[in-house]
């Protein structure tokens, strides 16, 4: 009696884990999603934006490598020779440890560093369009699939109602009461509703696969979207203020307009003299250095004390230079430009000319941004007073099909306007019901489809 209580116990506690660890992963994969949750996740895992921000981290470690001159070097520097002749074996060894530092630099800022920089700037404005895409991307999924789930619930409603109309159709054909015609109409109806819904339903898989794909989530979980997207409520003038506000191309432009002012007033270094000098106090260098390419000069400071010396014969034959330095030594070389041929003018020139597009660029941006929101915002009250029409031509082919149907039914029934119909009728005007909500429910995703574009037109993502 004790083994079989012991079995049944057994098999219970198997019955409880099972279920228990079912439960558990259905759990695990079942994702209910929010519209800021689903933003911040792709945010954080699409693969897109993470390239785009390697991108960034690539250009600041090329800044850095840039920069590495202007913090203090420091180094341990030595030579050693060794030479035999006859029983003359000479060695010479000496260590210096040696210490740099950029007290200053003036006049053009480098090349390379300014190559960096611009590299840096426009890494990280690709890196907000990268961004700002996947935003607007995500929206546009998530708009799509509430919209799919809306319509899928409303054809469900209307599959209901047809499958009750179709049986009520079927009793009164097995009785004689209305002709085949009438029958095949409403089997019509019906498989034009469920042919929608099986698109539906593939449709809406693919999307909340793609939104699934944006977000970074378990490719297996079972995703539900928990509301929509809030409506955006704005005048046309913030509209217009918001895009100046948030267009990457017009930040662009103002980095390039800023660094252009700098190199246009850099000309004039070119004016500047030519100059080198060194300041020595024994081993201690204070050094003033011209860039070779560029009107641009460094100061620092140098010291390279010996550390390790081999002592020797005053008349070794390494013996080619001082090993220590004494005393202190000042040096200075300078060239004056009298006349450069207006090459100074002329560069200025030639920089003063690049800002001037620059600004003029700038104003047509804005002139085109002005437009192009206001496009896209008289074309979201377009979308809507079309989503508006064909919603009131739905119901309209609706009641005129089922008055149809009522009439065909019921024989003793007269509507005015209504009289000698036929069912070429009825199939007609099935037609343009059927046409009718397709055109209503592709309204829907243009209005919605409207409204996002005017927030990519904006690129506005909050």
């Amino acid at each position: 009696m004790e083994i079989v209580v012991n079995k049944k116990l057994t098999k219970v506690l198997v019955i409880y884990l099972f279920f228990t660890i079912g439960s558990a992963v259905s759990a695990q994969r079942l994702v209910i999603l929010q519209p800021a949750r689903a933003i911040e996740l792709t945010l954080q895992n699409n693969e897109t934006v993470k390239k785009a921000g390697k991108v960034v981290e690539r250009a600041k470690a090329n800044l850095r490598v840039s920069k590495a001159i202007y913090l203090p070097q420091v180094g341990v520097t030595g030579e050693y020779q060794r030479q035999k002749d006859g029983d003359i074996d000479q060695r010479d060894y000496l260590t210096r440890a040696q210490a740099s530092m950029l007290l200053a630099q003036f006049g053009e800022i480098p090349e390379a560093l300014d190559a960096t920089q611009e590299e840096v700037r426009k890494a990280e404005i690709e890196y907000e369009r990268v961004k700002k895409q996947s935003v607007h991307d995500v929206r546009n999924l998530w708009n799509n699939i509430i919209l799919t789930q809306e319509e899928i619930q409303e054809r469900r409603a209307i599959e209901v109602e047809l499958n009750k109309k179709l049986k009520s159709t079927q009793i009164k054909h097995a009785e004689k009461r209305i002709p085949f015609l009438s029958r095949l109409n409403t089997e019509l109806e019906l498989s034009e509703q469920q042919l929608a819904l099986n698109e539906l339903q593939r449709r809406l898989d693919v999307d909340t696969a793609e939104l699934i794909r944006l977000t970074g989530l378990d490719p297996l979980a079972e995703v539900t979207l928990s509301q929509s997207f809030p409506e955006d409520d704005m005048t046309l003038e913030k509209a217009v203020e918001l895009a100046f506000a948030n267009n990457l191309d017009l930040r662009d432009l103002q980095g390039d307009i800023v660094r252009q002012e700098r190199l246009a007033a850099e000309t004039i270094w070119n004016r500047f003299p030519e100059l080198s000098a060194e300041a020595r106090y024994k081993d201690l260098h204070v050094l003033l250095e011209q860039h070779q390419q560029n009107q641009t000069w460094d100061a620092k400071a140098l010291y390279d004390p010996v550390i390790l010396d081999r002592e020797r014969d005053a008349s070794s034959m390494f013996q080619t230079r001082p090993r220590t330095q004494d005393g202190w030594e000042l040096r200075f070389n300078f060239n004056i430009p009298l006349y450069d041929g207006n090459k100074t003018k002329n560069l200025r020139a030639v920089e003063l000319a690049e800002l001037e597009r620059l600004q003029l660029e700038y104003v047509e941006k804005t002139k085109s941004i002005r437009v192009e929101v206001r496009r896209a915002y008289r074309a979201v009250a377009n979308a809507k007073e079309r989503a508006e029409i064909e919603e009131t031509r739905v119901r309209i082919f609706e009641q005129r099909l089922r008055t149809i149907e009522r009439v065909l039914d019921e024989v003793t029934v007269e509507i005015p306007g209504y009289q000698n119909m036929t069912y070429i009728d009825a199939f007609q005007t099935q037609a343009q019901f059927t046409e009718a909500q397709r055109v209503f429910y592709q309204a829907r995703r243009d209005y919605a489809k409207a409204k996002e574009q005017l927030r990519e037109t904006m690129q506005w993502i909050e």
